[in-house]
């Protein structure tokens, strides 16, 4: 039920006029009042304001961004995501990036389903893939010189723990870490994981240290 309070002139004294809506079954009571002052609101538009198509349209889009919840995206939303986009072109710049048949065929025995070992090491946490264009790509820095996983791998993998994105794993490898210090003329000066995995404790204990961010 919406109240509309008419002018007061000589001839008609101030009254209110009362107009019923039929709200739809399960309409929640807490938007009620909203929705009210909405569309009272819209209502007085459109009987006085003129030109009343652009009024009535304004309006409306008012009240369904009231009522919806509507809003323009986050700038930070938006602006991690970009970020993230290029985090990502520059981890695929460096290194090699091989599909699990890639990974078959270096086996002295390849699988018949082409999809093993990578699959298999995969879900035993002994490797991790990055997904690009619907297909799955694995950091050719994980593998020995005959295409078997290193075993600090796993060890690094098991120390990030749950990594709901990959490409967070995938960037931890690839950036310059605080935590992993280099050596000989490059002495204190921080190195990317991927270039210190025959370094296993620092690379470990680095592991045990990452940030919620694409860049470690």
């Amino acid at each position: 039920m919406i109240r509309a309070r008419h002018p007061s002139t000589k001839e008609f004294p101030t009254t209110d006029l009362v107009l019923s809506l039929r709200l739809p079954a399960g309409t929640d009571p807490a938007i009620v009042s909203s929705l009210k002052q909405g569309l009272e609101d819209l209502v007085a538009t459109v009987l006085t304001q003129t030109p009343f198509e652009e009024a009535i349209l304004k309006r409306a889009d008012d009240l369904a961004t009231a009522i919806t919840g509507v809003s323009a995206p986050a700038t930070t939303l938006i602006e991690e995501r970009i970020r993230r986009r290029e985090a990502i072109r520059e981890i695929l710049a460096r290194g090699d990036w091989l599909t699990a048949r890639q990974i078959n065929a270096l086996q002295a025995a390849p699988p018949a389903n082409r999809a093993r070992p990578a699959s298999d090491w995969k879900r035993r946490g002994r490797i991790f893939g990055v997904f690009i264009g619907g297909r799955e790509y694995f950091a050719g820095y994980q593998f020995d010189a005959i295409g078997q996983p290193l075993p600090v791998i796993k060890e690094i993998l098991d120390a990030l723990g749950m990594v709901a994105d990959s490409w967070k794993i995938a960037a931890w490898f690839h950036f310059e870490n605080g935590w992993i210090s280099g050596t000989g003329e490059y002495q204190d000066q921080p190195v990317s994981p991927m270039d210190a995995l025959d370094r296993r404790d620092a690379v470990v204990n680095a592991a045990k240290h990452m940030g919620q961010t694409y860049i470690a």
